[in-house]
């Protein structure tokens, strides 16, 4: 067999690992983000349509290459409808005591752990050191797309690799049965940091009661705004139809305002400009007539060398693919989506600022939406 045999080497890590395979089988346990609904003991056992590379791999491991299935439900500390910090916090609002939790019903976590063989397929990347990580998240999403339709069960899905976090644990199952931790593995490494901030209450609230008069006054382009947070939340989240569907909303927000507001720049009424948009202007023409005329810049919706061409392609694009063809897009497709969206964006800024004297309004509140957007 190909590269190393037995147990791969933790300590290499210096730039992209080379594929390791050997005679053991690669383990995989991490969390789910959702239960099944089905008790402990499911050991199942999934054929992989595709043959070894190495001709003796079969021998080694006496069968067709497979990924193993296993389930576990573990209790976690909060009940279903007391958790288990609550009468702390009443505690600590009203110095209040409500007692012990009263109910048995609790929630439980869905921990899997997927099992296949060290050994390269065919039609697997020779150069991709996490080939059976790969191979094994494929067939868990099969499988769990299977489970959905054989169950009626909505929130049952496929789930993206970031989706695993925090970590994943990896691990060597020798031939023998012997188990060995090979390494944890971060998955959520473009996680926005959330720690709990040293600043001021004051300031914190000063800020919040800002995007609250932006919220509530309708400011410009905060629609938007809210369009593209769900879009990246959607993204980490792991549904990539729903963030592509969402960042072109965002998209198609951010132009119909900022048309408004070049035409206010220009001297019309607000009756006049809502009268404009209530023409049903198609999309195209918005972008291509209306927009560019105004504030310059390259428009050409065919150049894929330009932000304007990329956003067509890559966003605008694959959400008529995901909505008119049903095609469903993968994790790749969202971050291209949100690169896509990104471009764009700040491609309307940046033709904003050269044309700042000819409308400032426009480019005093698209900057105040950039502003909440870092």
């Amino acid at each position: 067999m190909n590269h190393s045999i037995g147990a791969p080497d933790p300590d290499a890590s210096d730039g992209p690992a080379p594929p390791v395979t050997g005679q053991f089988v690669y383990t995989f346990t991490c969390r789910l983000p959702f239960v099944l609904g089905i008790a402990d003991g499911l050991d199942h056992e999934i054929s992989v349509w595709a043959d070894y590379l190495d001709d003796g791999a079969a021998a080694v491991f006496g069968k067709d290459p497979f990924v193993r299935l296993r389930i576990f439900n573990a209790p976690i500390a909060d009940r279903m409808f007391w958790p288990v910090n609550m009468p702390r916090a009443i505690e600590y609002f009203y110095e209040g005591d409500i007692g012990p939790a009263d109910d048995d019903n609790q929630l439980y976590e869905q921990w899997v752990s997927l099992e296949t063989p060290a050994a390269l397929l065919a039609g697997e990347n020779p150069a991709d050191g996490g080939y059976a990580f790969h191979r094994s998240l494929g067939v868990l999403n099969i499988f769990l797309q299977a489970f959905s339709l054989a169950r009626g069960a909505e929130q049952v899905r496929p789930v993206s690799a970031r989706e695993l976090r925090p970590i994943v644990i990896i691990g060597s199952l020798d031939l023998d049965g012997t188990w060995r931790q090979i390494s944890p593995m971060l998955m959520h490494p473009d996680a926005k940091a959330r720690p709990l901030s040293s600043r001021p209450v004051a300031q914190h609230l000063e800020e919040i009661n800002t995007a609250m008069l932006s919220v509530l006054g309708g400011e410009p382009f905060i629609h938007a705004l809210q369009w593209r947070t769900r879009a990246e939340r959607r993204k980490y989240e792991g549904d990539s139809a729903d963030s592509i569907v969402s960042f072109q909303i965002a998209a198609e927000t951010t132009a119909y305002e900022l048309w408004g507001l070049l035409l206010i720049d220009e001297g019309l009424t607000k009756d006049d400009v809502r009268a404009r948009r209530a023409s049903d202007l198609p999309y195209r023409s918005l972008l291509q007539r209306e927009l560019a005329t105004r504030i310059g810049g390259p428009w050409d919706l065919t150049n894929d060398k330009t932000a304007v061409g990329q956003y067509w392609t890559q966003l605008y694009g694959l959400r008529n693919r995901i909505i008119h063809a049903g095609y469903l897009p993968h994790d790749g497709d969202a971050e291209l989506a949100q690169t896509a969206f990104i471009g764009f964006d700040q491609f309307l800024d940046t033709r904003l600022r050269a044309n700042r004297r000819k409308y400032p309004e426009a480019f005093r509140a698209k900057l105040a939406n950039s502003q909440w957007a870092i």
